[in-house]
């Protein structure tokens, strides 16, 4: 990627949001998943008419995982991997549903 992309303001609001989503998700985690899915699925609708597609929600997952791992650097277990990968798994395929990608 280039510099001038992370530097871009659209940029920065969009890794926000993305932060933002994961956060509430988090927060949200429970036995009464749907309120969350709700939720998720509105946004890969809204997602879906920006343009986004199915593909793109790999990617994301791949830098969110990326991006932990830089931070949390020795403390990014393989155990916390795999948790993480599950928390953006819900997260991705409940919007991918939302967004009408698979039925």
């Amino acid at each position: 990627m280039s510099n001038e992309l992370f530097a871009s303001q659209k940029f920065k609001k969009h890794a926000a949001g993305v932060i933002g989503t994961v956060n509430v998700a988090v927060g949200m985690l429970g036995p009464d998943l749907s309120p969350l899915a709700d939720i998720l699925k509105g946004l890969g609708r809204k997602h879906k008419v920006y343009g986004v597609l199915e593909a793109h929600y790999d990617i994301v997952g791949q830098a969110l995982i990326q991006t932990l791992s830089d931070a949390m650097a020795d403390a990014f277990s393989d155990e916390v991997k795999a948790a993480w990968g599950e928390v953006w798994g819900v997260i991705s395929s409940t919007m991918i549903e939302g967004a009408g990608y698979r039925k």
